[in-house]
């Protein structure tokens, strides 16, 4: 596949799964799937309980015994994160449909776990405020709008790309 046409189609792909993502209010129900997955897992992980207020009524609030961590994560542009992850996945070449739409799925899945744990981790690394929680916070930041989408799709997609890509494929050993 000529890298032009695989360009192409990605962008045409991210640009037509744009419009639907904003037609359909898809970011408002991912996000509001992600807050109740979020309220699940950070208990268990830290303690903190994820306070959703009704629409339009303030932001959420990780709260624990007399302390409050404001949830100020900006969930239009983490839950378009997965956008990405599937205009790759529609522009890959050598699937069969069946395959594609399986690893479109599987794509989502894994970039709402991967914004999951982000939101989820959120009050340890607002509240105990130190170097470390700073460093770990932009790491996290970094993969969840960057890397993540790019590290999914290689993932999901390495068999694939193997034939397109020769310097992915394994090699033989040569006898000395």
């Amino acid at each position: 596949m000529k890298k032009w046409r695989f360009l192409g189609l990605f962008l045409a792909a991210f640009a037509a799964l744009l419009v639907v993502w904003r037609v359909t209010g898809a970011g408002g129900y991912y996000t509001d799937a992600l807050l109740r997955a979020a309220g699940v897992v950070g208990p268990m992980l830290h303690g903190w309980i994820l306070e959703i207020p009704a629409p339009g009524h303030g932001a959420p609030a990780w709260v624990h015994g007399g302390e409050s961590v404001e949830a100020a994560i900006q969930f239009d542009a983490l839950s378009i994160g997965v956008v990405p992850v599937l205009a790759l996945l529609a522009a890959t070449p050598g699937m069969r449909w069946r395959r594609r739409l399986g690893l479109m799925g599987a794509g989502g899945v894994l970039c709402f776990a991967v914004d999951t744990l982000i939101v989820a981790l959120f009050p340890l690394l607002v509240f105990y405020k130190n170097a470390f929680t700073d460093v770990i916070g932009t790491f996290l930041g970094l993969i969840a709008f960057v890397g993540a989408p790019g590290i999914i799709w290689f993932a999901l997609t390495f068999r694939e790309l193997q034939e397109w890509l020769p310097s992915l494929r394994p090699r033989t050993l040569q006898p000395r």
